[in-house]
């Protein structure tokens, strides 16, 4: 019997800590946002953090509309904004995760307040950008790159005087002279894709 107690201490031990600790807060894209996983649902989550962190309700859409969700740890440095699947909503399974907490660290080192350059270097490509100035501006687009759907990332230009050229409704390469000499970083709250 003691042999079996200390075998199974052991085994405990090799098994990654992150899969029990409540206090990890690493982001590994497309696999998880620290205990939570693609398909877990609210009574998870609850599970996972304690039903007392876990706040059901509307949270800020596109263009001004409410969708469903919740907050995780609300107005602490781990704070989370989760999106309920809007096909699934009566099981409350996690679609898309914002960001807002600063304790949250993307194993990959993405992060606000990035270049674009260092976002390419992550992305291990060049991407588009939206042009800025308007609902959706700023917007990157990873298609074909190691960010490709998975992760939802806006840039604003640093500088104030942003050119006629790089505002509107286009897309524009992340490689752009004009782009990069406007300074854009990546804002607060990336939205990390949990589908």
């Amino acid at each position: 019997m003691r042999f079996l107690l200390l075998f199974l201490a052991s085994f405990a031990t090799i098994l990654s800590a992150d899969e029990f600790d409540p206090a990890d807060n690493t982001i590994v894209l497309g696999k998880r946002v620290g205990l939570i996983k693609p398909g877990m649902t609210s009574t998870d989550i609850e599970r996972a953090y304690g039903k007392k962190n876990l706040k059901l309700q509307k949270l800020p859409g596109a263009e001004g509309e409410e969708i469903e969700g919740a907050k995780l740890f609300a107005e602490t440095d781990r704070e989370l904004e989760i999106v309920w699947d809007p096909e699934n909503e009566k099981t409350k399974v996690v679609f898309d995760i914002r960001v807002i907490g600063k304790a949250w660290k993307f194993d990959n080192g993405l992060k606000s307040g990035m270049t674009v350059e260092e976002v390419e270097k992550i992305n291990g490509k060049p991407f588009r950008i939206a042009g800025f100035s308007w609902d959706y501006g700023g917007y990157a687009n990873f298609k074909g790159g190691k960010l490709d759907a998975k992760a939802s990332i806006r840039f604003s230009p640093s500088s104030d005087e942003v050119p006629d050229y790089l505002q509107g409704d286009k897309q524009l390469s992340s490689s752009d002279k004009k782009l990069r000499a406007v300074k854009p970083l990546v804002d607060e709250g990336i939205t990390v894709f949990m589908r």
